[in-house]
């Protein structure tokens, strides 16, 4: 199964989707409230749509899913190549994959308009590079579990504003090891650098939705030392968010489809 899919990825379009960047679900999530109630469907995903994975070993950072695809290891799943095939063909619902050790069915999140797997990093890409490989780039996911969820529009206004006035968003996530930050309740930050004047730090509350400026000291002595709490927070890495991630994430119409064959599911 594994020469089978990286003869796949081998054949699939070039400069196709298999050769876009892998962007980061985690990095895409943070955009939107773990506190709201997403709405979820079985909905057809194309293969072109999926645009973010978990960060995992068997792929590096900025890798494409066509490197992802050629460096899987498919460990076990020769015996099951029919069931695999199978899986990839027909409709997905809740069901589970059928190679050792894969837990639950695929999940597909939508964060705004920006489409990212939740669960089931290694069959995803399987699946997005035997399909593109072998019947082309118009290919879906059929019928996967989806969980949809709104930009926090905190958020959203932020990205406008990067987007008009051409500033670089980064994001960074405040680890349990960073305890100075974490004790002042700190657990998600965005860093806006503009072209000319500088840098502005927010701090995201999750559970209310908002953004709150962390100033510089007005202790000179503790801004010249960077011993201030922007200061530490500047040391953190942040992720720079690619411009075209962003326009992804802002453009709703990309979950239409989705939020329809809910109203449908429930009526």
């Amino acid at each position: 199964m594994k020469e089978e899919i990286r003869a796949a990825a081998k054949k699939a379009l070039k400069k196709g989707v298999l050769d876009d960047e892998i962007y980061n679900s985690d990095v895409i999530e943070a955009f939107v409230s773990p506190y709201e109630k997403s709405i979820e469907c079985h909905v057809d995903i194309p293969i072109r749509k999926l645009i973010a994975l978990r960060r995992r070993e068997f792929y590096a950072p900025c890798a494409t899913w066509r490197e992802a695809a050629l460096s899987l290891h498919c460990k076990g799943w020769d015996p099951f190549r029919a069931d695999i095939v199978r899986y990839f063909t027909s409709d997905l619902m809740d069901k589970p994959f059928p190679a050792p050790g894969a837990e639950g069915e695929l999940r597909i999140g939508f964060a705004g308009g920006a489409i990212y797997c939740k669960l089931g990093n290694h069959r995803a890409v399987a699946a997005k590079a035997w399909l593109a490989g072998n019947f082309g780039e118009n290919e879906v996911f059929k019928k996967a579990k989806c969980f949809y969820r709104k930009i926090i529009p905190s958020l959203k206004d932020l990205m406008k504003r990067c987007l008009k006035e051409g500033s670089t968003l980064k994001y960074a996530s405040v680890s349990t090891d960073h305890t100075y930050l974490r004790a002042h309740g700190i657990c998600d930050l965005f860093m806006v650098k503009s072209k000319c004047s500088g840098f502005e730090i927010y701090e995201l509350d999750n559970t209310l939705g908002t953004l709150t400026p962390i100033a510089p000291s007005e202790n000179p002595i503790h801004r010249i030392l960077r011993l201030d709490l922007r200061s530490k927070c500047a040391r953190l890495k942040f992720e720079k968010i690619p411009v075209k991630l962003i326009e992804t994430m802002l453009d709703d119409s990309a979950a239409d489809e989705l939020l329809v064959a809910c109203r449908k599911a429930s009526v």
